[in-house]
């Protein structure tokens, strides 16, 4: 399709009026179109009205989003050590898959992984605490939609950093952070 024919259709003007509008009056949105969008995007949006170069960036950010909620969550789970080690084992897993998220291969990956997942300290201190930490770690997976699971894995070492980074730029530590953690020992 050529560009007129795409932007009579889009516009749903006739071709006089595109040439009029573009070389009489040079309205600056055939501009913006030109500099922001290939013949077949828009051919794509003509067709099923959205283009999924814009879908993906808006997905982009939600995504990060989630991931940081999801590594805070493990983090609150367990601990800092352990939540970036689940972070590493999620990350080898998909690789070691092709690239895929494959759910039995993540559980099992953490069933096996006292000492990748888990301190020798932890894991000598309580065998009930950190079972009960690999199930709701398990159970927080198996919530998450594969493809923010497959975000997690490829963006690991961005997702770490942001996660620190807002939690650098906190000025107080709060009472409650330390009664947490005790909280989750005493368990």
């Amino acid at each position: 399709m050529t560009r007129e024919k795409i932007m009579t259709e889009l516009f749903e003007f006739s071709s006089p009026t595109y040439y009029k509008w573009t070389k009489q009056d040079k309205r600056k949105i055939f501009d913006l179109l030109n500099y922001a969008f290939t013949n077949n995007e828009l051919e794509e949006f003509i067709k099923t009205g959205k283009i999924n170069k814009i879908e993906e960036l808006g997905n982009q950010t939600h995504f990060f989003e989630l991931a940081i909620k999801f590594y805070k969550t493990v983090k609150h789970i367990t601990n800092f050590k352990i939540a970036k080690n689940l972070l590493y084992i999620l990350e080898r897993i998909y690789k070691e898959n092709s690239n895929k998220i494959v759910i039995e291969k993540i559980a099992e990956a953490i069933y096996k992984s006292d000492k990748e997942l888990f301190e020798k300290s932890e894991k000598d201190r309580n065998l009930e605490v950190v079972t009960s930490m690999k199930l709701a770690l398990l159970n927080l997976i198996q919530k998450q939609d594969l493809s923010l699971l497959e975000y997690i894995c490829k963006n690991r070492k961005e997702i770490e950093k942001n996660s620190l980074r807002k939690i650098s730029n906190t000025k107080y530590i709060n009472k409650i952070d330390f009664s947490y953690a005790n909280i989750a020992y005493r368990a």
